[in-house]
């Protein structure tokens, strides 16, 4: 038998093409892949003042922000799936933040992996076990933690979840308003890791929802939401919802607190009304020496679904500080908003009124409000466009703080 020299490259290269030959087809490996996500572009611009009789300071942030989320779901084998999501954001700075040189644009911005996770589903039954959203009553259902999670449908109109989370994410862009940062790097005494339970029921006219989220060893957050839709005819219908959060302290360092809000609305011919009210009071008022250091919240990530109606005012206001999971001593708004909708295109306004504690001022009970005007246009089911601009002001004494913000987004989703 005749031995025929093969050199190392030529071993490669037939290893490479047989690897070829028995691999799967493209059009095969991605007939049970379902792909969504979007592409969003958002420029935000940010002007703040603080005023007194002594002095004047300002100053401003503005940006182009451009985001884009990728989610893969595949089809493994009989009830299992797997999920890949990906996200690439980058900032350009714009306006007059460069006082040096001139504004820069992101060129190196890299994609990252933002869920990953395996799911198994049998019947109503669906279980998740990885990197995932939350998903919970409590945040704005873009953050992200490590664990398992379970909903159930079995009863027709009711979804039962439950989630248990080891590790959640405490930077990025996300993160809304600080709790999140401060749970995972200043309470090293308490696990903090993050247990859910929560029921959401529709019955036309009537959608409730009750959740519990344990933070171990730091505070328990009981919650529930009421709200009723009664159509009275095609052009016009009447509306009510009503929520409430009780926080319950673990931790020497976190103060209880209850938020509770009321909100009516009506709708007619494309017209839009509603207007309600709004308390949250945490015990960690400033005049409280033994308490005033705790931190507060009735959300783990922003406002979650609790009734906000500002733009910035209880969220974005003073670097972020003013979200819902970071509250401090009595609060209490009303509010009215309006708007009209025609064929493809919305408009509204509103304003919210109360006192409250202002972190820019670092006061309690300071006078706060905001008033606001939004546009909207929805050039097709993808493809939509939204803009707004709000003026927002903490006032206490002679003491003043300013921010008034713009934003245009435009976003594709597929």
């Amino acid at each position: 038998m005749k031995l025929t020299k093969v050199s190392l490259a030529a071993l490669v290269a037939l290893g490479a093409f047989s690897s070829v030959a028995n691999a799967t087809p493209l059009e095969e490996a991605i007939k049970n892949v379902d792909l969504s996500g979007f592409a969003r572009y958002r420029y935000t611009n940010d002007h703040l003042k603080t005023s007194s009789a002594a002095s004047k300071v300002k100053s401003s942030d503005a940006g182009h922000v451009f985001r884009m989320q990728t989610a893969f779901k595949a089809a493994i084998d009989d009830n299992f799936f797997g999920v890949l999501h990906l996200r690439y954001q980058a900032k350009d700075i714009s306006g007059d933040n460069i006082k040096d040189g001139t504004d820069k644009t992101n060129t190196t911005g890299t994609f990252g992996v933002y869920e990953m996770y395996l799911g198994y589903k049998a019947d109503n039954t669906t279980v998740t076990a990885g990197k995932q959203k939350l998903g919970t009553f409590y945040d704005d259902k873009d953050i992200v933690g490590t664990g398992l999670k379970v909903v159930n449908t079995d009863i027709q109109g009711l979804t039962l979840t439950a989630g248990a989370f080891d590790a959640v994410q405490n930077d990025g862009n996300e993160i809304d308003g600080p709790f999140l940062t401060t749970l995972t790097g200043s309470f090293n005494d308490a696990p903090g890791n993050i247990y859910y339970l929560g029921a959401a029921g529709s019955y036309d006219p009537v959608a409730f929802k009750v959740a519990i989220a344990n933070v171990q060893e730091v505070a328990t957050l009981y919650g529930a939401g009421i709200g009723a839709d009664f159509n009275i005819n095609d052009d016009l219908s009447i509306n009510g919802k009503a929520q409430y959060v009780h926080n319950d302290s673990d931790h020497k360092k976190v103060a209880n607190a209850d938020f509770w809000a009321l909100q009516a609305g009506i709708k007619a011919f494309g017209l839009k009304f509603n207007a309600g009210y709004l308390d949250f009071d945490a015990k960690n008022k400033a005049s409280d020496a033994e308490n005033s250091s705790k931190i507060s919240f009735v959300t783990l990530d922003a406002n979650g679904e609790l009734i906000n109606p500002a733009k910035i005012l209880n969220g974005a206001m003073s670097s972020s500080k003013q979200f819902y999971n970071n509250i401090k001593g009595n609060n209490d708004y009303w509010f009215v908003k309006a708007g009209y909708d025609i064929d493809k295109f919305g408009f509204g306004a509103g304003y919210t009124k109360g006192k409250g504690h202002s972190f820019a001022l670092n006061e309690d009970r300071a006078k706060r409000d905001e008033w606001h005007v939004d546009a909207s246009y929805k050039y097709s089911k993808k493809l939509t466009f939204l803009s707004w601009y709000a003026f927002a002001k903490d006032k206490k004494d002679d003491v003043k703080f300013q921010q008034d913000r713009i934003r245009f987004e435009a976003k594709y989703s597929f």
